[in-house]
């Protein structure tokens, strides 16, 4: 789509928000990502901290810093992030109804309007939480339905949609019929995994995942990636957005490419 916005970067209002995998670079047929093709996968947390001016304002420096893809924040911080973020390619997610440490279920009047005060305050990405117990519903049709219909509504402000998939509980089978249905709605990333401490979704759920959704639709880890040794190999095997700790992962790519070029491995051959 000649619409769609490059990696990291948020489109305008108005524009189309289908989004496209960037074209790969290629070192002896391999592809290789450069420090800025790293830091356009990463997504900073900014709601890990407590949501004081000083700390968004050195979030936000942080995530225009180092060209990170956006910043997660509350929607209560919303405004004050956006304030920060307004004319960079940095993006704003935020999840409606989410209070405190759990996001409450939002009536489709309240979701659109709130998703539509958030969109005015800044949000460029808004999420929708996918719980079991919401999921379990007509077999996650009508989930799917309220995701298209807020994709719909938010398309004319050029705000886009995604969806957290919380992948604890499900079985493989219902994860391939979620996936299916979600990559229909017109959402352009899903996140899997989990959210809980005591909880993790490995990266064979992820590979379910990626083989269910459109390639349009891009996939994001929940999980913090602790290296980028790991990184490379979840790019690997389709995943494209990651949480993580972006200073130190940049700076080991930073060292890394004054050496040698980042390949991409390959699977049964590198790992």
């Amino acid at each position: 789509s000649p619409d769609a916005a490059p990696p990291g970067e948020v489109p305008a209002h108005g524009a189309a928000v289908r989004t496209q995998r960037p074209a790969p670079r290629r070192v002896g047929g391999r592809r290789s990502l450069t420090i800025y093709d790293v830091a356009a996968r990463l997504e900073h947390r900014l709601y890990m901290a407590d949501p004081t001016r000083a700390s968004i304002h050195d979030g936000c420096q942080l995530a225009i810093r180092y060209g990170l893809s956006g910043v997660v924040a509350r929607p209560e911080s919303v405004a004050m992030v956006g304030a920060q973020l307004a004319g960079t390619a940095v993006g704003v997610v935020t999840v409606p109804g989410w209070r405190d440490d759990d996001v409450e279920p939002l009536a489709t009047r309240a979701l659109h309007a709130e998703a539509r005060r958030l969109s005015a305050e800044g949000a460029t990405d808004l999420a929708m939480l996918a719980t079991g117990q919401r999921l379990a519903v007509d077999g996650a049709r009508r989930f799917a339905d309220e995701v298209a219909d807020l994709v719909e509504a938010m398309h004319a402000c050029g705000t886009r949609v995604r969806v957290v998939l919380d992948t604890d509980g499900l079985t493989a089978d219902a994860t391939v019929t979620v996936c299916e249905l979600l990559g229909s709605t017109g959402a352009w990333l899903v996140q899997g995994g989990s959210w809980r401490e005591t909880a993790r979704t490995g990266l064979s759920r992820l590979q379910v995942m990626r083989a269910a959704l459109p390639d349009w639709v891009r996939l994001k880890w929940t999980y913090p990636v602790r290296s980028l040794d790991s990184m490379m190999i979840c790019i690997a095997e389709g995943v494209d957005v990651f949480n993580g700790d972006p200073e130190s992962i940049l700076k080991d790519a930073a060292r890394r490419v004054d050496l040698c070029p980042l390949v991409v491995p390959v699977r049964e051959l590198d790992y």
